[in-house]
């Protein structure tokens, strides 16, 4: 197993081992790794810097990282910002799985189960 290099906030998943890098602080996006408190300071500046529900990506932003431009848009998209087609700007496109309440029917009107489906608790 490798360490990564005192000091790094920004890591892509090469020979590390996932699990010690979670329990030494970093966040996981797809093979991505970046510190909790890199990130912090990153959505930090994004909410500073948002005006009308979108940002620009500016250097200090991707400083905070130290990783390349490509990473970094790959990063913010991981993160569910999309950029705007008609500007340069970013926003955030929110969690797009929708809590579905999933409603179970039984067909078996003679099963114990009916009873309590038929409550209709919550």
């Amino acid at each position: 197993m490798s360490i990564p290099k005192f000091g790094l906030n920004f890591v892509i998943n090469k020979n590390f081992n996932e699990k010690f890098l979670l329990l030494c602080g970093f966040e996981k996006f797809k093979e991505y790794f970046v510190r909790i408190d890199i990130l912090e300071k990153l959505f930090v500046t994004i909410i500073e810097k948002t005006e009308g529900k979108t940002f620009k990506i500016l250097p200090e932003m991707m400083n905070l990282l130290g990783c390349t431009k490509e990473d970094f848009y790959q990063l913010m998209d991981l993160m569910n910002y999309k950029k705007s087609k008609n500007s340069d700007a970013y926003y955030f496109s929110g969690d797009n799985k929708k809590n579905k309440v999933k409603v179970i029917t039984n067909k078996n009107k003679a099963s114990p189960f009916s009873k309590l489906l038929a409550l209709n608790i919550k």
